[in-house]
């Protein structure tokens, strides 16, 4: 497993609750992949695409990623975000094939 480049801070906290309100949130945290399904999963942790979440932004109610797209999409964007900074934009269309940000 690679070391996240998506939160580089040595203190775990919820991406979501420091982005939108920016808070430190450290409690109930959950491992979240940024990149999902079967191949883009393993594919997310070898490259570092993950993240912490709390329980309400990862799983539970209408504003976790598991059940609302549009913070799941931003998620994705910010993924690519991220890894093109690094790699550039070719490398992530070599690897993922889809293009999040637009």
């Amino acid at each position: 497993m690679a070391m996240s480049i998506i939160q580089t801070k040595a203190t775990k906290e919820c991406f979501l609750c420091r982005f939108e309100k920016n808070i430190e949130n450290t409690k109930n945290l959950e491992k979240h992949h940024f990149m999902h399904g079967t191949a883009n999963r393993r594919l997310a942790e070898r490259w570092g695409l993950w993240g912490y979440l709390c329980k309400k932004h990862h799983t539970e109610g209408p504003e976790a990623v598991h059940n609302n797209r549009e913070k799941d999409f931003f998620l994705q964007q910010v993924a690519q975000g991220r890894f093109e900074k690094l790699y550039g934009h070719e490398k992530w269309m070599e690897i993922f094939g889809k293009n999040y940000i637009f």
